[in-house]
């Protein structure tokens, strides 16, 4: 077997390592190459006969047709594709046929008999962060014995590690920053292209908030589910969501004759779509949605430039390797793919990505950027589009994703001042104007914007990540405000602000992940966290325990948590005084309840 591309030293770096464990993951950055990572490890287990069979697992039938196609063209050596299109009889032949064998994880998992009978004893599980809980690839890799195992991803949370570790192995990491990587990843430019409702649509965003503010549990999640395909995808993927006979769609039915409005557009990001297409000189496009209703209205609507929608499974009218061909043919300048084509899709010409539907997921938003970060011949800049509804959902779903890359150490090319901006069109910039100048509980807020109580909670959480808006224990629970109005609070709750210093507590707080604690009354505490606070520059977390004495004689334990990040002295003074003036604060709630 001889390769037929000459692989870069990370690569072969990457192949040695993995080739030292009996089990391990590679996760490096989409665009860097690791398929050919496993064919250098697949390759060099064959040879050696440590490995008689090859199984190579792919998340959707694109992918595999794609990864079997690549090996056979980099390895000379015909790997076989194998899905549910094939009848179970003649999957039971390619089984035998294959050395190295293509499959989706609900085929292999299927097939799982016939694949151990056959002596399939090596595995490659691409995009291997999904090994986890109740998937098919967790599933497969419970049932199956596998002697080397090689997991690849270009990224796997942290809460996942444990279990990918014990199904495939030991974890390595290849940064972004890596300059023997960075070279392969272009340079690229990210763009927003707002798309806002017009009045009519408006009404309709308003109706739906109406109604899910009289529901709760469920019916008020469907609800949510609602708003976001609405702002998200547009009003034809809601007006499909209601044709069904559903809960939902019973709950939805005062919304039919807002949506059939004239004014209300199948598609609203329809227009700043063209405009994006037209701002652009492309060789190939690629337009990602999360909706299969979507995907084909684009295309019908795009067909001027010869587009092609891949929304897999069986949804698929066309054959895959068909699409796949059209995909890479000259005359196909935009290409509409639902998440299908996040996982690997290999379009190495595509120099514009269009992000129609923006997702929460740090895991799929890198995953659709790997589409376009690759090096290819075509010289000059690579261009990410955004197009993002304001003021609604969709705005912190993509201002959340940007965020999160950011933190990873992946250079997004958004300007921090063009983020800052898009934090003020999100929903929840309504929080910080109602709380500007009003400090309340985030029941008063929840009523105040007409939301949910658990979504303004959410909110609150992220936006406290900022360090925007911080909070007090009262009476009334927890009074939030905004940091710049601290004198209101030692204003309006003086009594909650009135530390006694003489009181012992102890408090752990939490800087960079790494916590440690400090016992003693108010003045030793506060100084020793202030040195903390000038050496880091902040502090992320403080909980303070006390013990407080009880009419009765017993000692009653007392936990206050601050959750908000603390950047100055005088948010970290307030909080000390707060906490230390914990036994005004209890005394008055068991007062409240002995009533």
């Amino acid at each position: 077997m001889r390769l037929k591309i000459k692989p870069r030293d990370y690569q072969v770096e990457a192949a040695e390592w993995a080739l030292r464990h009996k089990g391990a993951v590679v996760v490096m950055p989409t665009g860097s190459g690791k398929t050919l990572i496993a064919i250098l490890w697949a390759k060099k287990l064959m040879e050696s006969g440590e490995a008689k069979r090859v199984i190579f697992l792919e998340p959707s039938r694109i992918l595999v047709e794609q990864v079997a196609s690549y090996i056979n063209k980099v390895l000379g050596i015909k790997a076989l594709p194998i899905h549910g299109k094939y009848p179970k009889a003649k999957r039971r032949n390619l089984w035998v046929e294959a050395k190295i064998a293509v499959a989706t994880p609900e085929t292999a998992l299927s097939d799982h008999e016939i694949i151990a009978s056959l002596g399939y004893n090596a595995v490659v599980v691409d995009e291997c962060h999904h090994t986890t809980g109740k998937d098919a690839y967790a599933e497969f890799m419970k049932k199956m014995k596998f002697d080397r195992r090689l997991g690849l991803s270009a990224h796997i949370p942290r809460a996942r590690e444990p279990e990918i570790t014990r199904y495939i192995g030991p974890i390595r990491r290849w940064s972004w920053n890596d300059e023997r990587i960075k070279k392969y990843v272009p340079p690229w430019i990210g763009e927003i292209y707002e798309a806002e409702l017009n009045s009519d649509e408006k009404q309709v965003l308003e109706r739906l908030e109406d109604i899910r503010l009289d529901l709760s549990g469920r019916e008020r999640g469907l609800v949510n589910l609602a708003i976001r395909w609405f702002v998200r995808d547009g009003a034809l993927a809601l007006k499909e969501s209601i044709e069904k006979e559903t809960r939902l769609s019973a709950i939805l039915s005062p919304i039919r004759p807002l949506l059939e409005k004239p004014g209300v557009r199948p598609a609203h990001k329809l227009e700043a779509l063209i405009r994006v297409l037209q701002d652009h000189d492309f060789n190939k496009a690629i337009v990602f949605v999360d909706r299969v209703v979507i995907a084909r209205y684009l295309e019908k609507t795009l067909s001027r430039y010869g587009s092609v929608a891949i929304y897999g499974k069986a949804k698929m009218k066309e054959d895959v390797r068909k699409v796949l061909r059209k995909a890479h043919s000259e005359k196909t300048k935009v290409i509409i793919s639902t998440s299908a084509g996040e996982e690997g899709l290999d379009l190495p010409m595509a120099d514009l990505l269009v992000i129609w539907s923006n997702v929460a997921s740090p895991l799929r938003f890198i995953q659709r950027h790997g589409r376009i970060l690759r090096l290819t011949g075509r010289k000059g800049l690579k261009f990410v589009a955004y197009i993002v509804t304001p003021d609604t959902p969709d705005m912190d779903s993509l201002v959340d994703s940007l965020e999160f890359a950011k933190k990873i150490g992946i250079d997004i090319p958004v300007d921090e001042d063009v983020l800052e901006r898009l934090w003020r069109r999100t929903t929840r910039d309504k929080i910080l104007s109602i709380l500007e100048g009003r400090p309340m509980p985030s029941e008063w807020i929840a009523e105040a914007i007409g939301w949910p109580y658990d979504m303004v909670n959410r909110a609150l959480k992220k936006i406290m990540e900022r360090g925007e808006i911080i909070y007090i224990y009262t009476h009334l629970g927890k009074i939030y405000a905004v940091t710049s109005d601290i004198e209101i609070l030692y204003e309006d709750y003086q009594e909650y602000l009135s530390p006694n210093k003489e009181l012992q507590g102890k408090v752990k707080y939490t800087v960079q992940k790494t916590s440690r604690s400090i016992s003693g009354a108010y003045d030793k505490v506060f100084f020793k966290l202030k040195k903390i606070l000038d050496k880091y520059g902040r502090i992320d977390r403080l909980l303070f325990v006390f013990e407080i004495p009880l009419p009765i004689g017993s000692l009653k334990l007392v936990n206050l948590n601050y959750t908000f990040t603390i950047f100055d002295e005088k948010t970290l003074r307030l909080v000390c005084d707060n906490a230390f003036s914990v036994e005004q604060f209890y005394k008055y709630i068991q007062g409240v309840r002995n009533e």
